[in-house]
């Protein structure tokens, strides 16, 4: 008794099983490629600047229906530190309100 193959061989066309990617190696790239791979001090990312500083006298924007906040002149306190994400953020204090907020960048103008 002879058994005969029933396996099929996949096909580009038929669905069959996707080549890997290429991968990059040192070979394949040119000098200044290799070195920001290998130094990482050469892939920090650019720092943000706060515009403006404590004391300065700035106008808030109106908060409109979804923040109850009033337009009005303000002073800042204090430039808070970056997060990782997001706006640049600040402690201001209104004119108009006897507490401290905490607002982002966009919403202060000189």
């Amino acid at each position: 008794m002879v058994l005969k193959s029933i396996a099929v061989i996949p096909t580009s066309k038929a669905g069959g099983r996707k080549r890997p990617s290429p991968t990059i190696g040192e070979d394949d790239v040119g000098p200044l490629s290799i070195a920001l791979m290998r130094n990482p001090a050469t892939r920090t990312k650019p720092q943000l600047v706060h515009r403006f500083h404590s004391g300065e006298r700035l106008r808030l924007a109106n908060g409109g229906y979804t923040v109850a906040r009033v337009e009005s002149f303000c002073k800042v306190l204090a430039a808070l530190p970056y997060e990782g994400r997001g706006a640049l953020l600040y402690r201001i204090r209104s004119e108009r309100e006897a507490f401290d907020r905490v607002v982002g960048e966009g919403d202060l103008s000189r």
